[in-house]
């Protein structure tokens, strides 16, 4: 696909180039190289993206080449950490894009073997790509009020109070969602879920409620009761080790 035709088809309302040449250059955005690598803690050789589009929160990269290789996500994560320290915060989508062709390889916030979307075999538009981030929040009901029902009863065996019950409950989904949104999840699978079960299989009790705790410090960041609530989470969670 020619370039102009992937500026169409992305949406060129989106497109931030910042040079003449139409490309992003991360030197021109930091003020200078030496701003650059100084952002990003060391020199650097590649800094002008090909494309790069961006709406509310999420940045599309894309680096075109006639027929890109393996070699050439080198370059493409190069890109990714120069806009994580330019641009700290936003969501990220990298795509390597052929020009003899329509081939594309697109990864979701990591330029790795774990985070390229398979499924994304053609350019789309940017509302698509905004739309990887957010998770599907479709529930089995049936399936939700069983697990509800069985997680009330071994709370009750447990012998935590009634009134605790939905803070624990709370608190620990707090802390599931910072992991997922973390670890650029796009939708929740039975992968992803076995993932984060072998991560807390290595963990011990003690770290995983450090775990909670700072994530739960981090979300009460400016609340004045900071430290009341951060207390009423340690009672709570020691009276589940019952």
């Amino acid at each position: 696909m020619l370039r102009h035709d992937m500026v169409d088809t992305v949406g060129k309302e989106f497109l931030t180039s910042n040079i003449e040449s139409g490309e992003y250059s991360y030197v021109q955005a930091a003020g200078g190289k030496a701003q650059l690598e100084a952002k990003v803690g060391h020199p650097v050789s590649h800094f002008k993206v090909d494309l790069r589009f961006e709406l509310d929160d999420v940045v599309v990269l894309i680096e075109t080449k006639q027929n890109f290789v393996r070699n050439d996500e080198k370059q493409l994560r190069e890109y990714l950490e120069e806009e994580r320290a330019i641009h700290p915060g936003r969501k990220v989508i990298c795509i390597l894009a052929n020009t003899n062709d329509d081939k594309i390889k697109v990864w979701n916030s990591f330029v790795d073997d774990e985070h390229v979307l398979k499924d994304e075999t053609m350019l789309d538009r940017m509302s698509h790509y905004v739309r990887l981030f957010r998770i599907n929040k479709s529930n089995d009901r049936e399936t939700v009020l069983k697990n509800t029902y069985a997680l009330n009863e071994l709370l009750h065996k447990k012998d935590i109070d009634e009134k605790l019950r939905s803070q624990f409950v709370g608190t620990s989904l707090l802390y599931i969602k910072d992991l997922v949104g973390k670890k650029g999840a796009v939708s929740i699978t039975k992968e992803f879920v076995d993932s984060l079960k072998e991560m807390w299989s290595l963990m011990r009790p003690k770290g995983i409620r450090g775990a909670i705790e700072g994530v739960l410090s981090d979300l009460l960041d400016g609340s004045d009761n900071k430290a009341k609530r951060l207390n009423y989470y340690r009672r709570m969670f020691l009276a589940t080790r019952k």
